[in-house]
Parts: structure tokens; sequence; C-alpha cells
């Protein structure tokens, strides 16, 4: 009968003479390397996600100052448009100030020199009625004096109805050499009956 075998101790060796690695450790060591580049993965991958960030907030940040410059932009054109307008509204009302202005003083002379026209066809047109009024008063006078007595209630009714008919008689035959229209002659009646009380 063959003896078992006692188990040796120390390191086994191959055939080769090179020593034996235990399997257990070598998946260890295997698994120990696994980790480690799993741990560099994800911290090279927490690095692209921060870098990522990182010029994601960089453009935002430019995009927002390319806009606020964009918006400043308009508002300045906006802001220019509205000083232009203004200042042409500002010419356009001093324009029209001075116009006015000029056509209210145009006006005024206007109708000072109408004014003074008017006045002066008046006295103009007037004259005659009055030469006429007075030498109709003057020949009433003549006549009442020469006259014999009437009694002085009958003659002052009768005489001033006879007069005035006589006065506006040659007052209208006035007017009519003379070319004066209504307002003459409405004058004249308003004269002749002042002139008859």
């Amino acid at each position: 009968m063959t003896s078992p075998e006692r188990p040796r101790s120390g390191q086994g060796v191959d055939s080769d003479g090179r020593a034996v690695i235990d399997p257990t450790q070598n998946v260890l060591d295997l698994v120990r390397a696994a980790n480690l580049r799993q741990d560099d993965l994800r911290e090279a991958e927490s690095r692209h996600i921060r870098e990522l960030i990182a010029m994601e907030a960089r453009h935002s940040a430019e995009q927002r100052a390319s806009e606020a410059a964009r918006l400043n932009a308009i508002r300045e054109v906006d802001a220019g448009a509205v000083q232009r307008a203004a200042e042409v509204q500002l010419a356009a009302a001093s324009a029209l100030a001075a116009q006015t202005s000029t056509m209210a003083e145009t006006l005024r002379t206007a109708q000072a020199t109408a004014a003074g026209t008017a006045a002066a066809n008046q006295a103009i047109a007037l004259e005659p009625m009055q030469r006429a009024i007075d030498e109709l008063r003057r020949t009433q006078w003549e006549a009442a004096g020469g006259k014999a007595q009437v009694v002085e209630t009958r003659a002052g009714v009768g005489d001033s109805r006879s007069n005035v008919g006589m006065i506006v008689g040659i007052i209208g035959a006035l007017l009519a050499v003379i070319g004066v229209g209504c307002t003459g002659l409405a004058i004249a009646v308003s004269i002749i009956v002042a002139v008859t009380r």
C-alpha cells in the first residue's frame, strides 16, 4: 500500500518552474483594477459634466449680454426717433405759432384799415345829408317865421308831419343822387326823426 501524500508547504510552481498564483488572489486583483477603472471613468464623467455646465453658463451669459446689447441698440434707435419726432413737432409748432401771429397781425391791420375806410366813407356819405338837413332846418325856420300866426297846437302837429314828409322826400332824392344804400337811408331816417322831435 502506498502511503498518502503529505501536503506540501510553500508556494507551488508550474511546469516551467514559475510560481503559481492563487486564483482567488488573481480575481481580487482584477476586481480591484476594475473598480479603479470605474472610479476613473466616474471622475472623468463628473469633470465632463462640470465642463458642460460651465460651458453652458458661459454661453448663456454671452447670449444674455448679446441680447442686452441688441435691446439697448433698439432702445437707442427708438429714443433717437422720439427725439427727432419731438424736434419736428417743436419746429412745426413754432412755425405755426409764427404764422398765426403774422396772420393775426395782418388781420388786425386789415380790420383797422377797413374800419378807417368805413368811417371815412360814412363821413363822406353823411356830409351831403347833414348839409341837406341843415338846409332843411334853415328853410323850415324861415318858413315858420314868414307865415301868419296859426294856432300853435295845430301848426306844430301839422307842420311836423308835412315837414317830415318833405324831409324824407328830399333825403331820398339826395341818397339816390349820391348812391348811398340802405345803411345811409336808415341813418337819414333816424336823423329826420331826431330833428322833428
